[in-house]
This record gives structure tokens, C-alpha cells and sequence, in this order.
């Protein structure tokens, strides 16, 4: 399905015309075929029939009741993931979304365009935070405080009004203004915004997900949701007008923009009512049943444009796993289909979609590929290992072929920092977990190249290897923060004391462990600075937010120049930037310093006031960088929230030449850098 053009389905709609660095732009690329020879085939193969598409459903199906549907470990699953290491390389005059590749955003509910906030709000709920295995999730609750069903989370009441808030600035007096808004309707969930020159695009969904485990592996989550996309023009952003609905059959994963183009990757389960997960004997042949009067044209995912109904793709748009290829699992197959959609912003249309018929446990979007990563634990012998499915970033979305790796690709949270792609390699860092007790969990690092004679991504790397057997990490020590750079990556991998790894990948055929530092606490998100600094957040030895600036200017001798806790004689605090990347803001100022926030949520008990909340905007700076033996992280102050928006855990800060906006939920408050005690708001 390519190029589905607005003028030819809908005549009458009129086409309207109307953002971190370092990823490298070379990718990977195929070499083209002789004409005589056939055409490659890779591990994923293309369906030719409807017929095809209808047997591969039906067996999935079965297959997925025929084990009673088991369910990978929370600790492997993925409801986001994505990209390569980017650090600001300018010191441009506002701040944007936090992002890692350069040249790809990311969806994020607060955009700003150096004029006006456009702020989306949330679903209206509480939440809490859940640990499982060391990792933070967060579900959805009722007042009991017992988890809701996807499908039972309470939708605002009729009296209440939600909108995306549009706030003008005035930056040099730090104030903000709400200009205008843009309805939404009730039982919808905003995702995410984008801004592409004078178009604002709106993503949301039919059903809040928050981040979580189980569920994303379960075909019956994904039955009945659908994603929409909404492109607003704002020129005149007192009056926003909407030029484009789309509305896709599918559940909302994750979505990326590159230029005038934006990518969804939506998970569908044909809906089948009645079918039982987890049948007992009568119910396995009302299962049958089902499956034998299962249409064809009832399986794959619709569209609708501007309200008009029409198929997103065919049967030959979708791949399934060739049995006959040696990285074949023993099982394939699966009911879910992850489906990847090209949205074409200039031309306002739909530029492709394709769709892949197996297991996803992870995303990764490159500046040049997109990465399907699938986690296979069917040869229970041999442990873990994880596929990854190569598709080029553009209309086309071609595949670009697979390869596959030893251990789970783990991409929870902040944990899609574990791969990468650099110079036409893609690295990353899987962990295998065993029943060893005194070393229950391995890791380790792969370098794969797509082949230039077949679809395939060859492994051209391992480390640990036989030529350098150093285990990366301790026994049972867990991955932490993980970041690559250029030719460098860093690892925290952490049980009791957090040891710091720098891994030398100038070689990408021969990456070794170049240095080693051990530290009290641990970071979960990795900052590089620069070449020679890099920075952390994570947690102290009493549990609270803390920031360490680390010295790596010599591979081999890593060092700390010192820790900072956030905030000392909290009973306890959390930092949202410690698992969400899009709540760190940080900017270049100049060759000496650069500004960065930490926004943070706390604790405080006295005799005298008794026990209170807060809700605070750290602002610190990194001064001296260009030395890195006398570099620091000082301290400048705080913007407070006065709790206004405890129920909402969301918060974001935006910079704007000496003006900080600190967002929390969907009120602002703003201060000057250079004086933030005296505050502004809340707007």
C-alpha cells in the first residue's frame, strides 16, 4: 500500500502546505542485484495472498491458546524505544524535546516553538508507581487502588473540558499567556505533539497505557484500539484550524518524525468476540469455530481519512518468519501484528504502511532504519535470544533484513538506550539471565553490518568474546544506565556498590573494556557532556535523587569529581528524568558552561510543619567544562510548584534565552535563570 493520496480518496479535502546531535548519517545500505538473479530473501518473507494472511492468523491463534498464552518476563518487555546517542551541539536560544539521534524527534505532550507552548493533558487518573525486578511502572488504579483493565479506565465527566493549552511567552520577562486551545473529545488519550514548521500534529489513542509489562504481550490488550492523527494549522495560533483526520485501526506503541514525515508503529489483534485466551476443553472448539468463519478482509487493519473508511494495507504489505531460514524460531507466528505507517505532512496524506506478524518486544528508530526487536525464549536450553527486523526510514519502509543476537534485548522505560546505530554498524547489549545463584544474569555487547550479497545483518562482534573474556559487570550485578557515544559506551551495571564501564568501540570488529570505576549509589540515565565528561542521575545510598559528573577524558582511568543528593533531608524523593528522557532538559550556553534541570518530586518532614509534598524544578549548571579536571555541577536554584498538579507525576521544563518554563501536569511557572526564586505563575 504506497502513496495513498487525500486528492484521490477524498476530492474535496484541500491540500494545505505549511527540532541532541550525534548520529551518524551513513546507515545501512544494500548493494542491488544483477538483474538475473533472484531477489534476496531474508528471514522475513513477504505474504502473496489473502488466503496466506487468513492460514497464518488462524495458526497463530491456536498457537498462542495451545500454551496457555505465556508470558515473557515484565522485565523484557518494551511499550517504547528508540535512538542514538545525541548531545545538544549548539547553543540555540530555546530548548526542544530531549531526544537521542539527531534529526528524529519524538512525540511529547508539551512542544515548543519559540513563541507558544502547546500543552496536551493527560487522561485525568491516579497512577501509582509499581517495582518489579528493579524496574518502575506505572498502571493505571482504581480508588481501591487495585489496577484497571485497559478498557475500564474512567474517562473525564461531561463537565470537564479537555483541551491542548496554547500559551504565548514573553521570554524576557518570563511570563506565559493562554492564547487559545483545541478541544478534544473525552475518550481519547493525547500521546504525544509535534510541531513541523506552521503544523502542530496531535497523536492519541483509545486507551491510556501508562508503562507496563505483561500486558503488552497479551493479544487480547491490543483487540478494538484504534490511533488517530490530527494535523492543526497554527500559523495563527490564537485560531488553530484542523486540516487532516486520521484514524487508524490499532493500538498506539510509539511514533518518530524525521523531516515532513511522521511514523507510527501501532499493534492490532483482530477482534474476534468470544474467543477464549485460555480455553478449556468445550471453549477450544467454540475457539475453532470462531477461527473457521474468521474473513479474511476481518483480519487486517482499516483506515479512516477525514471520517471516510478505507483498507491501510493489503495481504503482500505484510512479513512473516521464513521456517526454512536458520534463524528461525522453533515457533512463529502470533495474532498481534505490529503495523508501521508513514504520514507524509507535506502532502497530507498516508504515504505506506506495512506490517509484520510476529512477536515485538522493542522499537529502535535510527536516523536511516527502523529496528523491530523480538525476544525468543522458545529453545528453553539454550536461553534467551533476540531477532531484529531491519525497515528503511522512509515512504518506502522497505525491509531491510534480520539478524540475531544472544540474551533479551531489554528496552523498558530508558532502557531503549541499549542500542544503537553508528557509521553502518548497529550495537547492543543484551542480558541473559540463568539459575546460576552466585552469577545469575550476563551481559553482553553485539556488533551486527547488514550484508551486502543478502538480507541479513551479520554479528561481525561479541564481548565478551574468546580474545577478551572480561565479563562486563560484576556476578548478579543488573544493567542501570546505558549510553552510547560515538565510538564509546558507557555502562552502569549495579547490586550493591555502581561500577562504571567504558567500552572502546573506535574498532567496531574488536570493542574491549577500556576503564572501570566503582562508586556509592548508582545512575540510571547517562549524560555525555562532552568527550571528556559525562553526567549522571540516579539514586544515592539513602535512596534519594543524586547527580554525579564523572571524568572520562582518559578511557582507562575514569573518575568521579563528585556527587550531588537531591534534595538532603528529604525522607524520600523521585525524579521522572531518571526513567523518561523527555523531563531532562539541558542546554549548550557557551564553551564553558551548560545549563540543565532536574525536575523533581519529594518528601520533607519537621517537627514544627509535620509531613509535606513538593513538586520542584532543579536548575543547575555545568561550569568549566572545557577543563574537564575542574569541571562541577553548581547548584542555581528552584522553581516550586506549590503541589497544584500533585495527581499528575508529568513534568517538563523548556529554556528560552535566560527564562525557564517549568511545566508540571499542565500548569506553567516561570522564573528567570538568572533569578529563580522570584517566580511566576502558575499560568
Amino acid at each position: 500500500m504506497k502513496n495513498i493520496s487525500l486528492l484521490l480518496l477524498i476530492p474535496a479535502v484541500t491540500i494545505m502546505l505549511s527540532c541532541g546531535g550525534g548520529g551518524s548519517s551513513s546507515g545501512p545500505q544494500i548493494s542491488e542485484p544483477d538483474d538475473n538473479s533472484p531477489d534476496p530473501q531474508g528471514l522475513l518473507i513477504a505474504l502473496e495472498t489473502q488466503e496466506q494472511l487468513l492460514e497464518t492468523v488462524r495458526q497463530s491463534f491456536t498457537q498462542v491458546t495451545a500454551v496457555n498464552m505465556p508470558r515473557t518476563d515484565t522485565d523484557e518487555m518494551v511499550a517504547e524505544a528508540v535512538m542514538d546517542s545525541a548531545v545538544p551541539t549548539s547553543s540555540a536560544s530555546f530548548t526542544t524535546t530531549y531526544t537521542l539521534e539527531a534529526n528524529v524527534d519524538e512525540h511529547d505532550y508539551v512542544k515548543y516553538d519559540g513563541d507558544h507552548l502547546f500543552i496536551a493533558p493527560s487522561r485525568g487518573m491516579d497512577c501509582c508507581f509499581t517495582t518489579v525486578d528493579d524496574l518502575v511502572f506505572i498502571e493505571p488504579i482504581s480508588e481501591e487502588g487495585e489496577p484497571l483493565a485497559a478498557d475500564a479506565i474512567p474517562a473525564p465527566g461531561p463537565d470537564e473540558e479537555r483541551s491542548i493549552r496554547i500559551l504565548a511567552t514573553d521570554p524576557q520577562i518570563a511570563t506565559a499567556n493562554q492564547v487559545g486551545s483545541i478541544p478534544l473529545t473525552s475518550n481519547r488519550t493525547v500521546e504525544g505533539l509535534y510541531i513541523n514548521d506552521n503544523q502542530l500534529v496531535s497523536i492519541s489513542s483509545s486507551s491510556w497505557w501508562g508503562v507496563f509489562g505483561e500486558r503488552f504481550a497479551d493479544p487480547s490488550s491490543w483487540e478494538g484500539q484504534t490511533t488517530a492523527l490530527d494535523i492543526y494549522d497554527i500559523s495563527e495560533a490564537t485560531d488553530p484550524d484542523l486540516l487532516l483526520q486520521l484514524e487508524f485501526q490499532g493500538g498506539f506503541v510509539s511514533s518518530r518524525r524525521q523531516g515532513d514525515m511522521v511514523y507510527l508503529a501501532t499493534r492490532h489483534t483482530p477482534q474476534m468476540i468470544g474467543y477464549d485466551y485460555y480455553p478449556n476443553d468445550l471453549q477450544v472448539a467454540e475457539n475453532e469455530t470462531l477461527l473457521d468463519a474468521l474473513a479474511p478482509e476481518s483480519i487486517l487493519p482499516n483506515m479512516s481519512i477525514d471520517g471516510v473508511e478505507s483498507p491501510l494495507l493489503s495481504a503482500s504489505d505484510c512479513r512473516i518468519t521464513d521456517s526454512e531460514n536458520s534463524m528461525a524460531p522453533e515457533r512463529s507466528g502470533f495474532p498481534t501484528m505490529t503495523v508501521l505507517i508513514a504520514v507524509d505532512l507535506t502532502n497530507q496524506s498516508v504515504a505506506n504502511a506495512v506490517c509484520y506478524l510476529e512477536p515485538t518486544t522493542g522499537i529502535y528508530v535510527s536516523n536511516n532504519a527502523i529496528y523491530l526487536t523480538q525476544v525468543d525464549y522458545s529453545d528453553a536450553g539454550a536461553g534467551s535470544r533476540t531477532l531484529v527486523h531491519s525497515y528503511s526510514l522512509s515512504a518506502d519502509l522497505d525491509y531491510l533484513g534480520s539478524g540475531v543476537v544472544g540474551g533479551a534485548l531489554a528496552l523498558s522505560g530508558d532502557r531503549d538506550f541499549r542500542i544503537n546505530e553508528h557509521e553502518g554498524y548497529l550495537r547492543l547489549v543484551t542480558s541473559q539471565r540463568n539459575d546460576n545463584q552466585e552469577d545469575r544474569i550476563d551481559h553482553q555487547l553485539s556488533v551486527l553490518k547488514l550484508a551486502t550479497d543478502k538480507l541479513e545483518l551479520e554479528v561481525v562482534a561479541t564481548l565478551p568474546s574468546s580474545e577478551r573474556p572480561a565479563a562486563i559487570g560484576k556476578p548478579n550485578e543488573d544493567l542501570y544506565g546505558v549510553r552510547f557515544f560515538g565510538d564509546r559506551l558507557y555502562l552502569v551495571t549495579f547490586e550493591r556498590i555502581d561500577p562504571l564501564y567504558v567500552l572502546d568501540l573506535s574498532d567496531p570488529l574488536d570493542p574491549l573494556i577500556a576503564g572501570e570505576l566503582s562508586v556509592p549509589g548508582f545512575s540510571d540515565f547517562l549524560h555525555p557532556v562532552n568527550d571528556e565528561l559525562l553526567l549522571g542521575l540516579g539514586q544515592d545510598e539513602e535512596g534519594l535523587v543524586k547527580l554525579e559528573l564523572y571524568n572520562v577524558a582518559v578511557l582507562t582511568a575514569p573518575f568521579s569529581l563528585g556527587s550531588t543528593s537531591l534534595v538532603e533531608g528529604a525522607s524520600w524523593s523521585y525524579s521522572e528524568a531518571r526513567y523518561n528522557r523527555h523531563a531532562f532538559t539541558y542546554q549548550v550556553v557557551d564553551e564553558t558552561t551548560d545549563r540543565f534541570s532536574v525536575p523533581l518530586s519529594l518528601g520533607l518532614y519537621s517537627d514544627d510543619t509535620g509531613y509535606s509534598q513538593e513538586q520542584r524544578l532543579m536548575l543547575f549548571e555545568i561550569d568549566s567544562k572545557d577543563r574537564a579536571a575542574d569541571a562541577s555541577i553548581v547548584e542555581v536554584g528552584q522553581i516550586d510548584a506549590n503541589g497544584e498538579q500533585w495527581g499528575d507525576s508529568r513534568q517538563r521544563a523548556i529554556f528560552d534565552g535566560d527564562a525557564v518554563f517549568y511545566i508540571d501536569g499542565t500548569v506553567v511557572w516561570s522564573a528567570l535563570w538568572s533569578s529563580p526564586e522570584d517566580q511566576n505563575g502558575p499560568f
